[in-house]
């Protein structure tokens, strides 16, 4: 297999992120794609190939060609480094079932109940093939305990602070889907790893929003109590347990 090949697939992977990532948040279900700007259905020639909408002209948004380009990169990084002990076909389909929750929870603060049950039926299948089933259940309670701690958490400190301030707080830190989605990735960790797991998703979204709070503050920008999806932290949190000792 040569470096071409890795560059397709990625190529077809990233066109099938970017339909995914279009249709599901809009009608939950495999449909055909809308023009965002005048909301008139794609033909599949204007999607797949003369990209833009045939009857206001639009053209694809910023995030169909960062998806294509790094969806590439990773084809062909997968390809060198794949989720060990994975081959790269294997590695393949959970990487770019990760890559979809991602966009969706940055582009639409969301993690859809469609996408849960893939999440939990990949969660089984990986995790049963990396430890006992046990150990794989485990990590997967302690996982979805865990986040389930932080979400009860966050509602009552936006209750407590919103009593204090007299006023309500609907922005919360965390939403039950990604109670859900740490509950599957938990189950791939299992019980020895979701300690390590937990520990660099919070060391990501930590890094994270202290680089977005001081860039805002320079900007001066910075509003208080700003949603930021969360589970991409989860999915780099996961990624980088397959690569460290």
């Amino acid at each position: 297999m040569n470096l071409v090949l890795y560059i397709v697939v990625g190529a077809l992977v990233s066109l099938l992120l970017n339909y995914l990532a279009d249709v599901l948040p809009a009608t939950r279900r495999l449909s055909m794609p809308e023009c965002r700007k005048c909301g008139k259905a794609h033909t599949l020639k204007s999607y797949l190939f003369s990209f833009h909408c045939p009857v206001c002209e639009a053209k694809p948004g910023l995030r169909y060609w960062i998806t294509l380009f790094l969806g590439m990169i990773i084809s062909v990084l997968l390809a060198l480094f794949p989720l060990q002990p994975f081959t790269y076909w294997q590695s393949l389909p959970l990487v770019t079932f990760l890559s979809l929750v991602l966009i969706i929870d940055i582009e639409h603060h969301a993690v859809l109940f469609e996408t849960d049950f893939v999440g939990l039926a990949l969660g089984i299948l990986y995790g049963l093939a990396l430890h006992k089933p046990l150990e794989s259940l485990l990590g997967g309670i302690v996982g979805a305990g865990a986040m389930l701690l932080l979400y009860f958490g966050g509602i009552l400190f936006n209750r407590v602070l919103g009593k204090i301030r007299n006023q309500e707080i609907e922005e919360v830190a965390l939403g039950f889907g990604d109670v859900i989605v740490c509950g599957y990735l938990g189950l791939i960790a299992g019980i020895q790893h979701v300690a390590g797991f937990l520990l660099l998703t919070v060391i990501f979204s930590g890094i994270f929003a202290l680089l977005f709070v001081i860039s805002k503050l320079i900007i001066r920008k910075y509003s208080a109590f700003t949603a930021i999806a969360y589970v991409p932290f989860m999915v780099l949190a996961l990624i980088a347990l397959f690569y460290l000792p």
